[in-house]
């Protein structure tokens, strides 16, 4: 399966997904599926700056001793963003939705079987 099927198959199972995708901690995306439906979130600029939050974590976490960063999860008052790492320098990333804790579970699980999916792949 190509990643540009796991990233629709992964828009179409979570409810409120908005986009998916594999972002570089470069700041560059490798691949992004957008919903169809139309909103005020600028999503293509979103998906630039997960790839500059994913870069900034991973840094900070290398700089303080803990690690490489598995997991992001930001919840902002419309849109939660979750990004998983792939592999060293690309993360698998979801933006659904915000619509509480439930949903937030739901997405996290999507974004791990992207993940498990993709390295699959590779």
């Amino acid at each position: 399966m190509s990643m540009t099927d796991i990233l629709a198959e992964a828009l179409e199972k979570v409810k409120g997904a908005r986009f998916a995708g594999v972002v570089g901690t470069d700041g560059l995306s490798v691949e992004m599926a957008f919903a169809d439906d139309d909103d005020d979130c600028d999503l293509e600029l979103a998906e630039i700056e997960l790839a500059a939050l994913a870069a900034s974590a991973d840094a900070a976490s290398d700089r303080i001793g803990s690690g490489r960063v598995r997991d992001l999860i930001i919840e902002a008052d419309d849109l939660t963003y979750l990004a998983s790492a792939i592999a060293p320098g690309y993360f698998a990333v979801l933006g659904v939705r915000s619509n509480g804790s439930l949903g937030v579970g739901r997405a996290r699980f999507a974004v791990h079987q992207m993940v498990t999916r993709m390295r699959e792949e590779l």
